[in-house]
């Protein structure tokens, strides 16, 4: 049974998502009064932020039965205490089915928890998914490639994971995720052989932002980036912590594959 505590979490934790009226009706909407009738309304939609709030598994199970879960559409679970197993009841929550947003950052979590996301019956609308800071490997990366649950997922945090060349071949390889158009790869250890596979695959056709920082490249990678086609949509690339010279930056900028690119970011060099 929720404690009266934790029901009070949640309910200061809430934040609804709401568009602002169109110029029709803008004469006559009062903020206040609109917010009350959403909060009232069968089509009141949250934002659920339990970011460090020490949520263990029997929260977790206790969440889902709060009434308004099912209006939830962002769910921020960062930073808890939950493990691989409170994952598994989430993935298994018919209650979860209108998520559009999961965030499991900083959460120690291993592969059985990408692999319980990726079979879920309920999370079929996820776009945004936030895996930073865990411990997750091949199996979990597999499991990702694979799922067609997670196929519309558009924007995939993967940051401070175990990924390494491995791992990017496996993103790089016969794969789901061909919506994605936001890809975040920062710190995982990729260095110029995991470069190399995404710079030769097929799957990124889509994708707007690339995030490669703190992963050890040289200008040896940029020769690949530059040659490379398989990030034609490209607007964001991000190079940040890595040893590229002004040089290589200037190929970069000069190169037609990536003329697409407006916003190339590079440690300042003075």
């Amino acid at each position: 049974m929720m404690s009266p505590l934790f029901e009070s979490l949640i309910k200061n934790s809430l934040t609804i998502l709401a568009d602002e009226p169109d110029d029709s009706t803008a004469m006559v909407w009062n903020e206040a009064e609109a917010l009350a009738e959403m909060e009232n309304s069968e089509k009141a939609i949250y934002k659920l932020d339990l970011n460090d709030k020490e949520v263990i598994l029997e929260d977790v199970e206790d969440l889902l039965t709060y009434d308004g879960i099912r209006k939830v559409k962002e769910l921020w679970l960062d930073k808890n205490e939950f493990g691989d197993e409170g994952v598994e009841v989430l993935a298994n929550s018919p209650q979860l089915e209108k998520l559009l947003v999961l965030s499991l950052a900083y959460n120690k979590l291993a592969n059985y928890s990408v692999q319980s996301l990726a079979v879920s019956p309920f999370l079929g609308n996820l776009r945004k998914l936030f895996l930073q800071s865990n411990r997750i490997g091949l199996e979990g990366l597999k499991a990702l490639t694979e799922s067609i649950v997670l196929a519309n997922l558009q924007m995939l945090y993967l940051n401070i994971n175990p990924v390494g060349p491995a791992g990017a071949r496996i993103l790089a390889g016969d794969s789901k995720l061909q919506s994605l158009r936001e890809l975040y790869l920062q710190r995982t250890g990729l260095g110029l052989e995991g470069l190399r596979p995404l710079c030769e695959s097929g799957n990124f056709q889509e994708l707007t932002l690339l995030s490669l920082a703190g992963n050890g490249l040289e200008d040896s990678a940029v020769d690949l980036l530059c040659r490379s086609k398989a990030f034609p949509r490209l607007i964001t690339l991000d190079l940040y912590q890595n040893r590229i010279s002004d040089q290589a930056v200037d190929q970069l900028r000069a190169s037609p594959n990536l003329k697409s690119v407006r916003a190339l970011q590079v440690d300042w060099r003075g």
